[in-house]
């Protein structure tokens, strides 16, 4: 019969103990990209339609209306929007300053408190 070997008894105990700090960060990490791609998501659907809204109506002063509307999962206090029209295309520019929910994590790891998502659609005027 073989003695058991009690030298390694609770090695699985330490390495769960060392290797859960990463794995939480890992997860954190995985949740807060989530979260970024979804506004950013929303970003770009505001700016598309802001852009189809501008070549359809030929008016600007409804695309700062359209793009709250659209983006509405997102703080309006952080939102900005700027339309450009040159003379053969129509750029509408959405930005968002992203406030992630461990922002004090973030801060500690970047330095800065937000982070700014921008997304730009142009297209050409008929």
């Amino acid at each position: 019969m073989r003695k058991k070997n009690t030298t390694r008894q609770g090695i699985a105990a330490v390495e769960f103990a060392l290797m859960l700090p990463v794995m939480l960060l890992l997860l954190f990490m995985l949740v807060e990209g989530v979260n970024a791609m979804h506004a950013y998501s929303n970003l770009l659907e505001a700016s598309r339609e802001g852009a189809r809204l501008a070549l359809l109506d030929g008016e600007t002063s409804e695309i700062e209306a359209l793009v709250q509307a659209v983006t509405t999962e997102l703080n309006s206090e952080y939102l900005s929007t700027s339309v450009t029209t040159g003379s053969t295309t129509i750029t509408v520019e959405v930005s968002y300053d992203y406030q992630p929910f461990g922002q004090n994590t973030i801060k500690m790891l970047t330095g800065e408190q937000s982070f700014q998502l921008i997304a730009q659609t142009t297209m050409p005027l008929p």
